[in-house]
């Protein structure tokens, strides 16, 4: 980490120059989300995807959005991206993401997961068609959770987003995420299994 980070309310809000050790703690914190589970179940190929899966998320939010962490330890990341980029296109991936990290994806078979992409970018679309924030990822290296970090990194920037009066929308595959995310003010607005798969998809909105 450096020091051209900045303090924003009660969280640290983190540059491109912090993307791989974010990407780092991420990929810690989702390596065994349901998702890749499903399409990764080898453990070391798993692994491999969850890093880079985290790497170019959280490089299009550094480029186009904001990224937080939770102290100097780094305990956790929440990536954020503003009204009007989310859910993001190829010429986005491909202006902020390093051509290396999207070779690197596909030759790790990132076609497994396109057909899942749209389904939740084309359900994205539908059910938020206006202006409004979208929590790409939140994620707390397995070391600190069950501590409260989640709540510290999503508290201040929904406070924000309830003075600009914005909705906030995300995505999670895990049933056990979606009662917490309901203690943060998200209501559950859709729920279906994707198709082609046995994954469900929980879509919460969190209104001003």
């Amino acid at each position: 980490m450096d020091n051209t980070k900045y303090q924003v309310s009660q969280l640290i809000k983190l540059t491109v120059k912090d993307r791989l050790s974010a990407a780092d703690v991420l990929a810690r914190a989702f390596r065994d989300y349901e998702v890749l589970r499903y399409y990764y179940p080898d453990e070391q190929a798993r692994e491999a995807i969850a890093h880079t899966f985290c790497f170019i998320a959280v490089s299009v939010c550094f480029k186009y959005g904001e990224v937080y962490t939770s102290s100097t330890n780094m305990e956790g990341v929440s990536a954020w991206l503003p009204p009007g980029k989310a859910p993001f296109g190829v010429w986005q991936l491909m202006n902020s993401v390093p051509f290396s990290a999207l070779l690197r994806f596909g030759r790790q078979g990132a076609k497994r997961m396109q057909a899942f992409g749209r389904y939740t970018d084309n359900l994205h679309r539908k059910l938020v068609p206006y202006p409004h924030w979208y929590l790409q990822m939140l994620g707390v290296d397995p070391e600190y959770q069950g501590q409260g970090y989640s709540r510290r990194l999503v508290s201040p920037i929904l406070e924000r987003t309830d003075r600009e009066k914005l909705p906030c929308y995300l995505e999670t595959n895990n049933r056990k995420n979606v009662s917490i995310y309901q203690q943060f003010g998200f209501k559950l607005i859709a729920e279906d299994i994707a198709p082609g798969t046995d994954l469900y998809n929980f879509a919460m909105l969190k209104k001003p």
